[in-house]
């Protein structure tokens, strides 16, 4: 089932993304089941926690929200994560105090536009932009 949740402010006024591009590994920490709209997308919400940049970025510690696109130019699937289970990112890097907190993310930093052209999820073996 899908949620829709208004004013998530995840993009610029001129659509572009709001946010530093950022390449990292983690561990996926929680798995949302349910795909949730933003915009007129649906995403799927993981968090994820060990953050390692692999950028020259920051490491990060502590939980990150992260929003994949599915549908309306994102990805086209759900990826099957586990919690525990490693995972690679590209995508924009929204710091805590400027993300808009919503129900799966109680004020976390956040990653998102994790799919083409900005980013990709590599999970698994497999590669999904």
């Amino acid at each position: 089932m899908a949620r829709h949740y208004a004013e998530m402010h995840l993009r610029r006024p001129d659509g572009s993304g709001r946010g530093e591009l950022r390449h990292v590994r983690a561990l996926v920490s929680r798995v949302f089941a349910d795909r949730y709209n933003h915009d007129g997308a649906e995403h799927q919400h993981i968090w994820i926690d060990q953050v390692i940049a692999l950028d020259g970025g920051n490491d990060h510690e502590g939980n990150v929200f992260v929003a994949i696109r599915i549908t309306e130019g994102g990805i086209g699937e759900d990826i099957p994560f586990e919690d525990g289970m490693p995972v690679e990112m590209q995508g924009d890097w929204i710091p805590a105090d400027e993300a808009t907190p919503g129900e799966d993310d109680p004020g976390l930093p956040v990653l998102h536009f994790t799919h083409h052209p900005v980013g990709f999820v590599r999970y698994e073996g497999e590669e999904y932009e």
